[in-house]
């Protein structure tokens, strides 16, 4: 795991911060160095991505969007304070390409919120230079208004950055972190996050399922992890055996017929499997090599390296994945856009 922090703005010159009731740029290093410790603590590599001088702003950006693209970050992170021109601005807000509400995102305003801030919740950050520009997924932090005297009582009350530090940290970690330190059994973790940090990684290697779209099959299929199969099994999807080589798992099996009736074909014999990471991974296996004539045509080829949620859930559906009638638009209205899985896509 590796995460890159910008402390925002210059130490001095171009570029330098909003001063107000304190220097934004001096407490922008404060909370960003406090980070980097706690994160270097729990044993993630915190890369410092701060620039302390520049000929110019523009300068000043490409010089933190450099720092942070020559690493493999997971994720970048720009501390800011805010300001106004009347002053009266108060609390925190985060800024995400195209406004994305990333869990980790919606825990540190939960825990800003908690400290006193006023939650001014998750905003388009696309224009942004240093996110339009970094690779790795990528957030800016206004911890608070520095020209606001509420908002400093309560940064001072709360003991100033190392609070501030602890409330990203506590939302990185329990998302990021935690979930890929600890064995499986004792995850704190979303499923659907656990699942999309899989499946996108997959995807930018192989290119074969969209991670919306895995996810959205998890989901459905395994009922958020709790199903039988998922349980027993550690099978996420319902693959039929099929030429499987490994061990399977015996059940019935509930199919639906073209007339919406349902039928139950008992006995079926499932994959089965080690862990839920291995699921995924022979899912996306299955969907890039299924073939009913020997080789000759893959069933599934036009959903391989489909960029495109909507067409991918439609051409499942189309080459027969599951005999449920509304299989696709399930997928597409209740799973990726009810809980915005194209987060995994970018």
């Amino acid at each position: 795991m590796t995460i890159g922090i910008n402390c925002g703005h210059t130490a001095y010159g171009a570029g330098y911060g909003s001063v107000g009731l304190i220097k934004e740029s001096e407490h922008t290093r404060r909370v960003g160095y406090a980070l980097m410790e706690k994160l270097r603590d729990s044993g993630v590599k915190a890369i410092d991505c701060t620039v302390n001088k520049a000929d110019s702003q523009q300068q000043y950006l490409e010089k933190a969007v450099a720092l942070a693209n020559r690493e493999e970050l997971d994720w970048f992170v720009s501390i800011h304070f805010n300001a106004s021109a009347s002053h009266a601005g108060h609390g925190t807000e985060i800024y995400t390409y195209k406004g994305c509400q990333y869990p980790e995102v919606l825990v540190i305003l939960s825990n800003m919120a908690k400290l006193g801030f006023d939650d001014r919740g998750v905003k388009d950050g696309s224009g942004f230079y240093v996110i339009r520009k970094t690779k790795a997924r990528a957030i800016l932090i206004e911890v608070c208004f520095c020209d606001n005297q509420e908002d400093m009582d309560i940064y001072s009350a709360i003991g100033a950055e190392a609070a501030v530090a602890q409330a990203i940290f506590n939302g990185i970690y329990k998302y990021t972190v935690k979930t890929e330190a600890l064995p499986i059994e004792h995850y704190d973790f979303s499923f659907a996050e656990y699942v999309g940090k899989i499946a996108e990684k997959d995807w930018r290697e192989r290119r074969i399922v969209l991670p919306s779209v895995v996810v959205a099959q998890a989901m459905k299929e395994s009922a958020w992890g709790t199903s039988e199969l998922a349980k027993e099994a550690n099978a996420l999807f319902g693959i039929k055996k099929n030429g499987w080589p490994g061990r399977t798992y015996i059940k019935s099996a509930a199919e639906q017929r073209e007339d919406g009736s349902f039928y139950t074909v008992d006995n079926t014999e499932w994959r089965a499997y080690d862990s839920w990471e291995q699921s995924i991974l022979d899912h996306n296996d299955y969907i890039a090599t299924r073939s009913t004539d020997g080789g000759k045509t893959l069933r599934y080829q036009p959903v391989i390296g489909c960029d495109n949620y909507v067409l991918a859930c439609q051409y499942l559906q189309k080459c027969g994945y599951a005999t449920s009638i509304n299989y696709d638009e399930s997928l597409i209205n209740d799973y990726i856009e009810k809980y915005g899985l194209v987060r995994f896509d970018k």
